[in-house]
């Protein structure tokens, strides 16, 4: 045999395009596998730490009421300190009483809240959430001065927290929040019940979530609003800002309630029949800031 057959003998076969395509496509699917995976670790990893840096910021405040015998006015320059004006009629710029737009004095009125950004340079904690937009806050206005902070204010606490209509199959599918529902039963279709989990907060804090919806980044830009938002995203801003980024935006109050009342349910996207909602949410109800003043000696019974 010639060293030109030997050759041919040993010669070895390589792989076909449709060989090379099936394992390009079995490779693309085990990537694909895999990046649903992480994509979800990643979000819940936001969640986890946006949770965290809130009930940081409850501790916080917690903590500030203690030193002060007042809580801090929300921050409305994005440069987290506090804001100043800290009177019963409100803090500086974006204070509501009974659906005003400027501070007014409280004679007559129900007192609202003042709102803006956590004033986290102020608490010392971190006011950017896990998708890095601002951390925002909002508290019982006559709270904010230490010559109306009392025992007798405390309770009057009225910013209110709800938890919206939510469909039972949403609440079935393990989506629904422990205290948001009334029954285990469903009630006639679509939804359940409305219920308030608190009607008498002192202060809430919360994030916009994954889609930012209303959100301040820290360059001070506001992310857009999609034509098509929910209204539970919509009430917690609690305002529209207009015109559209890059300008900076003017709050337009559109009802007494806007700056006091809160949405807290489970997070659902787009294709629910409740729409997208993915706030985060931690408030303090004024009965739970009562006793942690009485345990701490601040107040006597």
């Amino acid at each position: 045999m010639t060293p030109i057959q030997r050759y041919r003998n040993t010669r070895q076969r390589g792989f076909t395009l449709v060989e090379l395509a099936l394992v390009v496509g079995i490779v693309a699917l085990l990537l694909g596998g895999l990046l649903v995976p992480l994509s979800r670790s990643i979000e819940q990893k936001a969640v986890a730490t946006t949770q965290a840096k809130l009930e940081a910021a409850q501790q916080a405040l917690i903590g500030f009421v203690l030193l002060y015998d007042r809580l801090p006015c929300p921050d409305t320059g994005n440069t987290g300190t506090a804001g100043d004006n800290a009177t019963a009629t409100g803090c500086t710029d974006w204070t509501d009483v009974n659906g005003a737009t400027t501070p007014v004095t409280l004679s007559g009125l129900t007192p609202g809240a003042s709102w803006g950004h956590l004033p986290w340079a102020t608490l010392g904690v971190d006011g950017v959430d896990g998708w890095g937009n601002r951390i925002d806050y909002a508290v019982y206005t006559p709270l904010v001065s230490r010559s109306t902070f009392n025992s007798s204010t405390v309770p009057e606490s009225n910013l209110v927290v709800k938890c919206t209509h939510m469909t039972f199959a949403e609440v079935t599918g393990g989506m629904g929040i422990p205290g948001c529902l009334t029954s285990a039963t469903p009630p006639p279709p679509p939804a359940l019940p409305v219920v308030t989990p608190s009607s008498n907060a002192s202060f809430v804090v919360y994030s916009h979530g994954k889609n930012g919806l209303g959100a301040i980044r820290p360059s001070g830009t506001a992310n857009p609003w999609p034509a098509t938002v929910t209204k539970d995203e919509k009430q917690n801003l609690p305002t529209e800002p207009l015109p559209q980024p890059p300008f900076a935006p003017v709050f337009v109050e559109t009802s007494v309630d806007d700056r006091r009342t809160f949405v807290f349910r489970a997070q659902t996207d787009a294709k629910s029949s409740t729409g997208e909602f993915d706030d985060l949410m931690v408030w303090m109800p004024a009965n739970l800031l009562a006793a942690k003043l009485l345990a701490a000696g601040k107040w006597t019974p």
